[in-house]
C-alpha cells in the first residue's frame, strides 16, 4: 500500500512541477518547481525503500486490454535498487536547482523537462509490460535531450545533443528488436509472462535477444565502444542536466541489462557473462585512460563514468558466468556487488557534477589549469568535493572501497569454475579491475588537488567565493556516499532482497557474519567491517593529535619564512599542471593515445639571440571516434549527398513520393 501511493504521489508531484515551471515570476516559479519536484523525490525514495525492504513484487493493472496490452504496472525489488537511486538523485537536484539557476530568467522549459525525465524514468521502472517500458524509454530519452540542448545558442551544445539524441535511437532500434522477438516468440507483451515462457525458448533466439539487449541498452549505459555521447554531451549540459545523465540515466542502461538477462531470460550459457565482463573490463582501463588526458573537469568525470559503469558490468558478467556453470550463489554475490556500485556511482558522481557547477559558476571556467587554490575560497565545498573524490577513489572507508572490495572478491573466485580458460578470463578481469583502481587514484588525486590545493592560476580562481553557490543537494550526496560506507551490513541486508527477487538466490546468510562483519560468498579467506574500519582509521588518526595538543607547551607563535629551496618567488606557473601531473601515465600509454603534436616557436635565426615562447599542443582523438565513428560519419554524409537531390522542393514530386510509397506497402501486403 505504501509503495504504490508514494510512487502515484511523486508521479503527481513530477506532473504539478513541470506544470508550475512554465507559470509566475522567475524566483517564484524557481523555488516552487524546486520545491515540488523534491518532494517528488522524496516521495520517489520513500516508494524505492518500502519495496526493497519489503521484498515482494506488487503488480496494478490499468485500463483495458487493447492492441497492444494493458498498462501494467509492477514495482519490483530489482527495480526499487533505480528507483531509490532517482529519489536520491531527484531530491538532491532541487536542493540545488534554486541556487544554480538563479538569475536565468528563461529556465522554465528546462525546468518542465528535469520533471518529465524523472516522471518517464520512474514509468519504465515500474512497468509490467514492453509498451509501458518502451514508452516510458524513449520518453526518458528525448527529455533528457532537452537537459543537454538547454544552452542551444552555446558552441557545441547542438553536437553534444546531437551525439546524445543518435546513439539514443540507434540504441532504441535494438531494444525494440529484442522486446519484438520476445513478445513474439512467447505471446505475450507482459514481462511475468515473457519471464515464464522465455527459458523454454530455442538458445539460438535468446542468444539473439541477449545481444541485441546488451548493445541497445549498452548505447546508453556508455560501454565501449557505444560510449562516445558522454564526454560530448556532458561538458555542454547544466551542472544539474549532467548529475541527471551520469547519475541515473546510464544506471537505466544497467537496469535493463540486467532485467533482461537475469528476470526475463534466465541462466543463460557462460559465453553471454563472458562477452559483457569483457566488455566491461574495456570500458573501465580506457575509459579511465582518456579520463587522465582531459583538462575539462566535466569530460573527465563523463570518462571517469564510463570506467565506473565498466566495473559495474565486470560484476554483472560475472554473475552470469559463474550462474551458467551452476555457482548460483556466487553469480547472486556478485550480482549484489554490481547493484551495490551502481548506487555508490550514483551518488557520489551526481556530488562531483554537482561540485563542478560550483566550481565553473565560481571562477567561470571548468579548465583544471585555471583554477588552483579552491580549499581556501570554497572551503565548504572543498570538504563536499573530498568526500566525493574518497568515494570514486575507491579509498577508505567510504563506499566505493566497499563495492569494489566485494567485487574483487566475488572475481578471486574464478578457480571455482570448472572450465580453466573462463577461469583465466575472470582472473584477467580481476587484473584489469586492479589497474582501473591504481589509475582512478592517480586520476582523482589529480583532479582534486589541481583545482583545490596549490596557488590560483588566475584571478577568477584568486578571487571566487562560495556565499551564493549551493550546498544542499551535494552536502545530502556526501551523507548518502558516506552511509553507503559505513552502513554497509544495511545496504547488502536491503540490495540481497533485490537479488533474490532477480536470480531466486538469498545470499545473505553467506554474505554477513555477526551484525557489522562482510564475508563474500562461498569464502573463508577475508572478512572485514566497513563500520569498524571507519572506527579504526579515525582512532589512528586521533591518537596523534591527542598526543600532540597534550604534550604540546604553550608559546608565542613564531613565524618565519618558509624554505624554498632558493627559489626567490614561488609564481603559480611553476605547479604542475593536469597535464603534467598525468605525463608518466600518457607516456607509458603512448601507443594507445597517438597525439597529434604541434610544436612552434619563433625561427633561431633571430638577429637579436631571442628564442621566444615555445608553444607545445598535443592532442588526442580517441580510439573508437577515429576509426569507428568519423568513417560511419563520412559514410553517411556521402549517401545524404547522394540522395540530396529528391528533395526538390515541388510539392507535387512529393505526393508523387507519398503516392509510391502506399502502392509499394500495398503490394508488398497483398503477397
Amino acid at each position: 500500500m505504501l509503495t504504490g501511493l508514494a510512487l502515484a504521489v511523486a508521479a503527481g508531484l513530477w506532473v504539478l512541477a513541470a506544470c508550475v515551471s512554465a507559470t509566475g515570476n522567475h524566483a517564484l516559479r524557481l523555488r516552487l518547481t524546486s520545491l515540488i519536484g523534491g518532494a517528488g523525490g522524496l516521495a520517489c525514495l520513500v516508494g524505492g525503500l518500502s519495496t526493497l525492504l519489503g521484498g515482494s513484487v506488487l503488480h496494478w493493472r490499468l485500463g483495458a486490454a487493447n492492441p497492444v496490452g494493458a498498462m501494467v504496472l509492477r514495482a519490483t525489488p530489482l527495480a526499487a535498487v533505480f528507483v531509490c537511486l532517482l529519489g536520491l538523485v531527484s531530491l538532491s537536484m532541487a536542493l540545488y536547482a534554486p541556487r544554480y539557476h538563479h538569475g536565468d530568467g528563461s529556465i522554465g522549459g528546462y525546468l518542465a523537462a528535469v520533471q518529465l525525465a524523472e516522471l518517464a524514468s520512474l514509468a519504465l521502472l515500474v512497468a509490467g509490460n514492453v509498451t509501458v517500458f518502451l514508452v516510458g524509454w524513449e520518453s526518458m530519452a528525448l527529455f533528457s535531450y532537452l537537459l543537454v540542448l538547454r544552452h542551444h545558442q552555446r558552441d557545441q551544445v547542438a553536437t553534444g545533443a546531437f551525439w546524445f539524441l543518435a546513439l539514443s535511437e540507434a540504441g532504441f532500434v535494438l531494444i525494440v528488436a529484442a522486446f519484438a522477438l520476445l513478445a513474439v516468440r512467447t505471446g505475450s507483451m507482459d514481462f511475468t509472462v515473457i519471464a515464464h515462457r522465455a527459458p523454454t525458448l530455442p538458445l539460438g533466439l535468446r542468444s539473439a535477444v541477449f545481444v541485441l539487449s546488451l548493445l541497445g541498452f549498452g548505447f546508453k549505459a556508455g560501454i565501449v565502444p557505444l560510449h562516445v555521447w558522454l564526454p560530448e554531451a556532458h561538458p555542454v549540459a547544466p551542472a544539474d542536466g549532467s548529475a541527471f545523465l551520469s547519475g541515473l540515466v546510464v544506471k537505466l542502461g544497467i537496469y535493463g541489462i540486467v532485467l533482461v538477462a537475469f528476470d526475463l531470460l534466465g541462466t543463460g550459457p557462460a559465453w553471454w557473462g563472458v562477452l559483457t565482463m569483457g566488455l566491461g573490463a574495456a570500458s573501465a582501463v580506457l575509459g579511465i585512460l582518456y579520463a587522465l588526458t582531459e583538462r575539462d573537469l566535466k569530460r573527465f568525470l563523463a570518462y571517469s563514468t564510463i570506467e565506473n559503469i565498466g566495473v559495474i558490468l565486470i560484476a554483472v558478467g560475472a554473475a552470469m558466468t559463474f550462474a551458467a556453470y551452476g555457482k548460483a550463489t556466487l553469480g547472486g554475490f556478485l550480482l549484489l556487488a554490481g547493484l551495490y556500485h551502481t548506487a555508490n556511482h550514483g551518488s557520489y558522481k551526481t556530488l562531483l557534477f554537482l561540485e563542478a557547477g560550483v566550481i565553473e559558476h565560481a571562477t567561470g571556467t571548468r579548465n583544471m589549469d585555471r583554477l588552483g587554490g579552491l580549499a581556501h575560497r570554497l572551503p565548504r565545498h572543498a570538504v563536499i568535493t573530498l568526500i566525493g573524490t574518497i568515494g570514486i577513489a575507491a579509498l577508505p572507508p567510504l563506499n566505493g572501497f566497499v563495492s569494489e572490495w566485494l567485487i574483487f572478491q566475488g572475481l578471486f573466485q574464478g578457480f571455482r569454475i570448472p572450465s580453466h580458460l573462463v577461469g583465466i578470463l575472470i582472473v584477467t578481469a580481476a587484473a584489469c579491475l586492479g589497474l582501473t583502481g591504481g589509475l582512478a587514484i592517480n586520476a582523482f588525486v589529480r583532479a582534486y588537488g589541481i583545482p583545490f590545493l596549490g596557488m590560483p592560476r588566475t584571478h577568477q580562481a584568486a578571487v571566487a567565493n562560495e556565499d551564493s553557490q549551493p550546498w544542499a543537494g551535494p552536502t545530502l550526496l556526501a551523507a548518502a556516499s558516506v552511509f553507503l560506507g559505513l552502513g554497509a551490513p544495511l545496504v547488502i541486508t536491503a540490495l540481497a532482497r533485490a537479488v533474490q527477487n532477480a536470480t531466486g538466490v538469498n545470499v545473505l546468510p553467506q554474505v554477513l557474519v555477526g551484525n557489522l562483519t562482510v564475508l563474500p560468498a562461498h569464502t573463508d579467506f577475508s572478512a572485514f567491517s566497513p563500520t569498524y574500519l571507519a572506527v579504526f582509521l579515525i582512532g589512528v588518526t586521533a591518537v596523534p593529535l591527542v598526543v600532540y595538543l597534550s604534550g604540546h607547551p604553550v608559546r608565542r607563535t613564531r613565524q618565519a619564512p618558509v624554505w624554498d629551496g632558493g627559489i626567490v618567488t614561488f609564481k603559480p606557473r611553476m605547479q604542475y599542471s593536469a597535464m603534467t601531473f598525468a605525463a608518466p601515465v600518457r607516456v607509458t600509454f603512448s601507443r594507445l593515445y597517438q597525439p597529434t603534436v604541434k610544436l612552434s616557436r619563433p625561427s633561431d635565426d633571430d638577429p637579436a639571440g631571442r628564442s621566444g615562447p615555445v608553444h607545445y599542443e598535443a592532442e588526442i582523438a580517441p580510439l573508437f571516434q577515429r576509426w569507428l565513428y568519423q568513417p560511419v560519419v563520412k559514410l553517411v554524409r556521402v549517401l545524404a549527398a547522394v540522395v540530396r537531390p529528391i528533395q526538390s522542393g515541388d510539392v507535387n514530386l512529393y505526393l508523387l513520393y507519398v503516392f509510391l510509397a502506399v502502392l509499394v506497402a500495398y503490394l508488398l501486403a497483398a503477397l
